[in-house]
């Protein structure tokens, strides 16, 4: 479970300001809102990456705000995270990438990492490609090599930073369902941003919407698209008329 209470969060200005959210055992639950908002800097809280300004941040039950290091690094070795940018490292194989971090995180034999990350690359489809080095792949490939990595080690908690950015429609569609296919194996709670609202909603147990950072919304996806607020009618409909 994720408890996020009134977080602050600034650098040359304020980014998080005063956000709630919520994320029960095995839920998947979205992030939408406009450029800016926040949520990839709620993302990296969550994942214990950014120190805070104020609020609470409970990761299973775990609070992070002013956390010793010790209680950081065990929360942070129950969270799986891709990056917006999913982060692959340019000098290792497909195979390295995603057994990097049972390397860094586990004393397991090598036989049993790799039984795991073929078990994982096959997962995301990607049996095949494991020796294949990285600016070799198209851009859905990584995202599911990225997947896989941050799934490795059977966290409890999974954070996606737009996880379909820059995909086509089928290739989004099923970058989305992998995030299914995760909840069901490993019975984590997943937290994803997405600017692909349609085929996000296809997939999650709830959404939440920020703007300035705050979340204006939590609820369902049919709470979400009934949502009569100017700002939040606005933003899912992607119309150019209102107040954003």
């Amino acid at each position: 479970m994720i408890e996020v209470e009134r977080v602050y969060k600034s650098f040359d200005q304020p980014v998080l300001r005063g956000c709630s959210l919520r994320v029960k055992r095995a839920e998947i639950v979205g992030v939408i809102g406009p450029p800016a908002s926040g949520k990839s800097v709620l993302l990296r809280a969550i994942a214990g990456l950014e120190q805070l300004d104020a609020g609470s941040i409970c990761v299973d039950g775990r609070e992070l705000l002013d956390a010793p290091e010790a209680v950081l690094t065990q929360v942070r070795g129950q969270i799986g995270m891709l990056f917006q940018h999913v982060a692959l490292f340019d000098f290792m194989s497909v195979f390295e990438n995603v057994a990097f971090p049972l390397r860094r995180m586990s004393r397991l034999p090598e036989s049993e990492i790799e039984r795991r990350v073929r078990a994982e690359l096959d997962a995301v489809g990607l049996s095949e490609l494991g020796s294949r080095m990285p600016a070799g792949l198209s851009g859905g490939q990584k995202r599911r090599v990225g997947i896989a990595r941050a799934a490795i080690t059977g966290p409890r908690v999974l954070l996606y930073d737009e996880p379909a950015a820059g995909l086509d429609p089928v290739t989004s569609s099923r970058a989305f369902l992998l995030l299914k296919e995760q909840r069901r194996r490993l019975g984590a709670s997943i937290l994803v941003v997405s600017s692909d609202i349609d085929r996000l909603l296809a997939v999650v147990d709830s959404v939440a919407m920020m703007h300035h950072g705050r979340i204006l919304f939590q609820g369902s996806p049919a709470a979400l698209l009934a949502a009569q607020a100017p700002i939040i009618s606005q933003f899912v409909q992607g119309r150019a008329d209102g107040p954003l």
